[in-house]
């Protein structure tokens, strides 16, 4: 798969590709809401892990913006932040799932193939 990772702190960043690659999933790496929605604009990626506070724009609003210019790409949105309120504004924007942080590795990976049964729409 080729996975667009967007995660503003270079350590989890650097883990998280650093996993997926030794998985065999091709794997770019974006750091602010700025840069992932270029990026999701001028590439096909078939997952977008998104950080929920990012510089520039948060999760949220890089989701609808993506869904607004007909992207489908489906996004797992990580977050730290577990109020019910936050969980729904991820989805409500779009995201096809989340995941809060810290979480296993094993989850990470259980939830992008889940996520990559996803029909396009």
């Amino acid at each position: 798969m080729r996975i667009l990772v967007v995660e503003d702190d270079p350590k989890v960043g650097g883990f998280l590709e650093q996993g997926l690659k030794e998985e065999d999933h091709e794997v770019e790496r974006g750091h602010d809401g700025d840069q992932a929605v270029s990026m999701a604009l001028e590439k096909d990626y078939d997952l977008i892990l998104l950080d929920y506070m990012l510089p520039k724009r948060n999760g949220p609003q890089v989701v609808r913006t993506l869904r607004d210019q007909g992207r489908s790409t489906p996004v797992l949105m990580l977050t730290a932040r577990d109020a019910p309120e936050d969980i729904q504004l991820c989805l409500a924007s779009g995201a096809n799932a989340y995941l809060t942080k810290p979480f296993r590795f094993a989850e990470l990976l259980a939830e992008i193939h889940r996520l990559a049964q996803v029909p396009e729409s």
